[in-house]
C-alpha cells in the first residue's frame, strides 16, 4: 500500500488525515472496490487542492482518470461535466470516432447514452477514478447522468471523488437528479486550520517566520487555506518588514479573497438557499428564524435545508438565529442583486415586520438607494409609545426625498449625515446604514470632512466592531487621495475602535497607527490607551489636555476618550468640564449618540465618586438624548451597569435588581462593555449574600479586562471587590494577593490616594446593604469597616457617623436626606446598619446610646 509522503505541499498543510483516508480509497479501487467519496468543507478550505492531490496519485499508480472541473460558466452547458470526464479519459481519436458514429438526427440524450456507455466500457478493463470538482456547479443534465453512471459502473472498479461545499443530496434535489438506486457515500470534511497549522502554511509559503499580527489578519476569514495563501503572497509582494501600516492591505486581501470565493460558491447554490442568504443579508441577526424564513419565502423544511447548506459552506455562523458569518459579506451578497430586486426584498421585510419590530435593511439601502422604504420603528416603540410624528417625521421625510435630487457628491454626503442624525432615535439601524453609505460611496478629496464625521458618528453608536472594519476600508482606499495629515484623525478613530471592540464574532486588524501621536486626535487616543493600561500618568495627562485644548480638530469620540483618561488620572474637574462641552457640542450637531456617550461617561464617574443621585440624573439626560431602545447592543451593557451601580449607591437595591433583569433580556454582547455589567451584577450578588456567584462574575470581568489590557483599577476596582468575596469564602491569602496587585497598579499609575478613596466608597456601599467587609490585610490601605474588637467610634463609617450626628440633633429622615444630599431610602439603610453595629433597637435607643457616649467622652 502506497502512503502519503510525510511532507506535503504548503496548500495541503493540516490535511494529512483527509489525504490518508482518500489514499485508502484509491488503494481499495486498485483491489476492485467501487465507491463514492465527497470532499466537503467551507469556502476556501482547499477542496480543489485535495482533489488534485488524489488525481495526481491515481495517475502515478497507472489508473485511468477522468476529471471534470465545474464552473459557473460550465453550468450553463448541457452535459458539460460528462463531456469533460470523457475528454480526459479517451484519446482524441476515440472521441472523433464516437462523434462520427452519431447521426445528424440523433437526439442529445442518445448521444449522452453512447458517451456513458463508452465510460462504462473503459471501467470494465481497468480501475477508473472519476474526479469532479465543485459538483454543485455542474449542469443539471450531467448531474442526472453522473450518479446513475457510477451506480451502473459498480460492476467494474470505479472510484468517484467529488467536491462540494453543500450536501450532495441537496445538489441532486436542486437538479431533479435522483439516483435510480441508493449510493453509499463517504463524506470527508475539511475544517478550518488550527493556529499552528495556519502559521506553518504562511511561513512555508513566504519562507521566513511571521509576526503574530499576521495570524490575526488571517483570522478575518476563519483561517481558510485560500485566504492564507493570498495573505502570504501579498506579504511576499510587499517585500518589506511588516508594520501596522501594512495591516489594512493584508486585511483587504483576506476579505477580497474570501468574498470572491464565496460569491463563486453562491452562484451554484439552489435558489432556495440563495433566497435565505439574501434575506439574512437584509434581516441581520435580529430577525427570529420564522420571520427570516417568511422573508426568504421558504417553508420549514426548505428553510432548515437552506440553513444547513449555508452553514456547510461557511456562510452562516453557528448560531440559533441564522446570521452571516462575516457581516461585511452582506455588501457583496446584495450588490449581486439588481436595484429592483433589492427594493422588492426590502419591501417584503418592511411588510413582514410592521411597526412591532422592524430592523431596517441598512446594507440594502447603502448599496441600492432605497430611501423611501424605511419605516422608522424600533422594537420597543409599540410597547412604550406611539410612533413619533409631527415636525421630526416631516423633516426626516423631506431629507429622504431630497436624496433623489441631482446634487454634488459633497452635498449628498452632507444630506446623508443629516438624515442619519435625524433617524438615530427612530431608526438607528437605518442611520448606521446612511453613515456607512457616506464612507463607502462618497470618499473623495472634497467629501473627506464628511467621511471623517460619518466615521466618528458610526463609532459613537457603540458598534466598534463594524466601525473598525469600515475605517480600515476607508483608510486603505484613501491612502492615494487624502494627505497623510488629514488621515490621522481617521487612524485615531480606528485605534479607538480597536480598543473598544470585543473578540467575537470577528477578529479585527491591529491598530492603524503606532503609538507616536502626530495629531491631537491621536494624542487623545494614546492618552486613553495609557490610562486603561495604567502606564505613564504624566504623559497621559499631557496628551489628554493637549487634545482637549483643540476641540475643533478632534472627533467627538476622541474627545470623550481623552476626558475619560483625565478621569482615570484623577483630574476630575477638568474631565467633567470637557465632557459637558462634548455633550453640548454633540447636541448642537444633533449627534445624539455621542452626546449620550459623554453623559454616560460622566454618570460612571459620579458612581465612582459615590454620588448615586447625581449619576442617575446624568443617566436620565443620556437616555433623553438617546432612548434606551436606540442604543446599540454592544453599548447597552455599560448603560445598564451604570444604572445598577447608581441605584445601589442610592440604596434602591430592588430597582437595581430589576435593572439587572432588564439587561438579561437583551442579547449578550462580546464587547469590553460587558465587563462593566459583570462587575455591577457581582456587587448585587454580594448584597444578596452570594459570594460564590459574585466571585465567578468578578473573575469573568477580570478576564475580559485583562484580554484587552485594561489594567487600571480606576476604571473598575474588580480585584478589591473580588478580595471581599474571597474573604467571605474563607480565602484570605488570595484576597491579600489581589489587593497587593491592585495596589501595585494604582501606585505605579500614581493615584493611590484616589484609588483608596474609590475602594473605600465601594466597600461602604456594600456595607450599607449588610455585606460584611472583613479587615483587608496587606499594604492596600486601611479597611473600610474595622472588626468588632475595635472601639465603638471606629465601627462606624464616616457616612454613618454623619447620619448619627443628625439623628442626635433630632432631624427626621427626610430632613437628613436633604441635608446630606441622599435618598431617603439610603438614610434608612444607614440607620439599620447603625442599629446592628451598636446593638440598639430603634431610633430612641440609638439617640440615648450616642448621647451616653458623648457624656462619657
Amino acid at each position: 500500500m502506497t502512503t502519503t509522503p510525510a511532507v506535503v505541499p504548503a496548500q495541503l498543510v493540516g490535511r494529512q488525515a483527509v489525504l490518508d483516508t482518500l489514499d485508502t480509497l484509491v488503494d481499495r479501487l486498485r483491489d476492485g472496490v467501487s465507491e463514492i467519496a465527497v470532499v466537503t468543507g467551507p469556502v476556501g478550505s482547499g477542496r480543489s487542492a485535495v482533489l488534485e492531490r488524489v488525481v495526481d496519485r491515481a495517475r502515478a499508480l497507472g489508473l485511468a482518470v477522468g476529471v471534470a472541473r465545474c464552473s459557473p460558466r460550465e453550468s450553463q452547458l448541457p452535459y458539460g461535466a460528462i463531456t469533460q470526464l470523457l475528454g480526459t479519459l479517451c484519446q482524441p481519436s476515440r472521441i472523433g470516432a464516437l462523434a462520427s458514429g452519431i447521426g445528424p438526427t440523433s437526439r442529445p440524450t442518445d448521444t449522452m447514452a453512447r458517451m456513458c456507455d463508452t465510460l462504462l466500457a473503459l471501467s470494465a478493463g481497468r480501475p477508473v477514478l472519476l474526479a469532479v470538482d465543485d459538483l454543485h456547479l455542474a449542469d443539471p443534465h450531467s448531474l442526472r447522468r453522473l450518479f446513475d453512471l457510477i451506480h451502473r459502473a459498480r460492476r467494474g472498479a470505479v472510484l468517484a471523488v467529488v467536491t462540494s461545499p453543500v450536501p450532495v443530496r441537496q445538489v441532486l434535489d436542486a437538479a431533479g437528479a435522483q439516483p435510480s438506486a441508493p449510493c453509499p457515500v463517504h463524506t470527508v470534511r475539511l475544517n478550518a486550520l488550527t493556529t499552528t497549522e495556519a502559521r506553518s502554511l504562511i511561513e512555508s509559503r513566504v519562507g521566513h517566520p511571521v509576526q503574530r499580527s499576521v495570524l490575526t489578519v488571517a483570522g478575518v476569514a476563519g483561517r481558510s487555506p485560500a485566504v492564507l495563501h493570498a495573505v502570504a503572497d501579498r506579504i511576499t509582494a510587499l517585500g518589506r518588514r511588516l508594520d501596522t501600516d501594512v495591516v489594512p492591505q493584508l486585511v483587504a486581501t483576506a476579505r477580497t479573497t474570501w468574498s470572491s470565493r464565496a460569491l463563486t460558491t453562491v452562484h451554484g447554490l439552489p435558489k432556495s438557499v440563495v433566497a435565505l442568504l439574501r434575506a439574512a443579508a437584509v434581516g441581520g441577526h435580529q430577525l427570529e428564524p420564522a420571520r427570516l424564513a417568511a422573508l426568504a419565502g421558504l417553508d420549514a423544511t426548505a428553510f432548515a435545508d437552506a440553513v444547513d447548506a449555508l452553514r456547510a459552506c461557511g456562510l452562516l455562523a453557528d448560531t440559533y438565529t441564522p446570521r452571516l458569518r462575516h457581516p461585511w459579506f452582506a455588501d457583496d451578497v446584495l450588490a449581486g442583486m439588481t436595484g429592483p430586486e433589492r427594493d422588492r426584498l426590502h419591501r417584503r421585510a418592511a411588510s413582514l415586520h410592521g411597526p412591532e419590530g422592524s430592523r431596517v435593511g441598512t446594507v440594502a439601502e447603502m448599496l441600492g438607494d432605497v430611501t423611501a422604504l424605511v419605516r422608522p420603528w424600533t422594537a420597543s416603540d409599540l410597547a412604550a409609545s406611539p410612533r413619533p410624528c409631527g415636525a421630526a417625521d416631516h423633516a426626516t421625510a423631506t431629507l429622504r426625498h431630497s436624496l433623489s435630487e441631482p446634487v454634488t457628491e459633497t452635498e449628498r454626503a452632507r444630506r446623508l449625515i443629516r438624515l442619519a442624525t435625524a433617524e438615530a432615535v427612530t431608526a438607528p439601524q437605518a442611520a448606521d446604514g446612511r453613515l456607512r453609505q457616506v464612507m463607502l460611496r462618497h470618499l473623495g478629496r472634497e467629501t473627506w470632512p464628511h467621511v471623517l464625521h460619518a466615521a466618528d458618528l458610526l463609532l459613537s453608536r457603540g458598534d466598534a466592531e463594524t466601525a473598525r472594519w469600515m475605517i480600515a476600508d476607508v483608510h486603505q482606499r484613501a491612502l492615494t487621495t487624502i494627505p497623510d495629515d488629514e488621515l490621522r484623525p481617521l487612524r485615531a478613530l480606528g485605534r479607538l475602535a480597536h480598543k473598544e471592540k470585543g473578540g467575537l464574532p470577528l477578529v479585527a486588524p491591529p491598530p492603524l497607527h503606532s503609538d507616536r501621536p502626530g495629531h491631537p486626535a491621536q494624542s487623545a487616543v494614546l492618552a486613553w490607551t495609557l490610562a486603561t493600561r495604567g502606564d505613564d500618568r504624566a504623559q497621559a495627562l499631557r496628551l489628554a489636555r493637549a487634545a482637549l485644548d483643540e476641540p475643533a480638530s478632534v472627533p467627538l469620540m476622541c474627545r470623550i476618550a481623552a476626558a475619560r483618561a483625565l478621569l482615570c488620572a484623577d483630574d476630575v474637574p477638568t474631565a467633567f468640564d470637557r465632557l459637558d462641552a462634548v455633550a453640548a457640542d454633540a447636541r448642537r450637531e444633533n449627534a445624539l449618540a455621542a452626546a449620550a456617550q459623554a453623559l454616560l461617561s460622566r454618570a460612571e464617574a459620579e458612581v465612582r465618586l459615590g454620588r448615586g443621585e447625581e449619576a442617575l440624573l446624568r443617566l436620565a439626560a443620556a437616555t433623553r438624548a438617546l432612548p434606551p431602545a436606540s442604543w446599540h447592543s454592544l453599548l447597552t451593557p455599560r448603560l445598564a451597569a451604570a444604572e445598577i451601580l447608581a441605584l445601589v449607591r442610592c440604596g434602591r437595591v430592588d430597582e437595581a435588581r430589576r435593572a439587572s433583569e432588564r439587561a438579561r433580556s437583551r442579547p449578550e454582547s462580546h464587547s469590553v462593555s460587558t465587563a462593566f455589567l459583570l462587575y455591577a451584577r457581582a456587587e448585587l450578588a454580594l448584597i444578596e449574600q452570594d459570594a460564590a456567584r459574585a466571585l465567578l462574575l468578578l473573575e469573568e470581568c477580570g478576564r475580559v479586562l485583562r484580554a484587552k489590557r485594561w489594567r487600571n483599577p480606576m476604571l473598575i476596582p474588580w480585584r478589591s471587590t473580588a478580595a471581599v468575596a474571597h474573604q467571605l469564602l474563607g480565602a484570605p491569602a488570595t484576597a491579600d494577593e489581589l489587593l497587593a496587585k491592585e495596589y501595585h497598579v494604582a501606585e505605579r499609575w500614581g493615584t493611590v490616594t484616589a484609588f483608596t478613596a474609590l475602594r473605600t466608597r465601594t466597600h461602604e456601599a456594600l456595607a450599607l446593604h449588610s455585606v460584611e467587609i472583613p479587615r483587608m490585610p496587606g499594604r492596600a490601605g486601611p479597611p473600610a469597616v474595622p472588626d468588632e474588637t475595635a472601639p465603638e467610634e471606629d465601627l462606624l463609617t464616616p457616612s454613618e457617623r454623619d447620619v448619627a450626628t443628625l439623628v442626635v440633633e433630632g432631624l427626621a429622615n427626610r430632613e437628613i436626606s436633604r441635608r446630606l444630599g441622599l435618598a431617603t431610602r439610603t438614610v434608612e439603610l444607614r440607620l439599620t446598619n447603625l442599629y446592628r453595629k451598636l446593638g440598639v433597637k430603634g431610633r430612641a435607643a440609638l439617640v440615648a446610646h450616642l448621647r451616653a457616649r458623648q457624656e462619657d467622652g
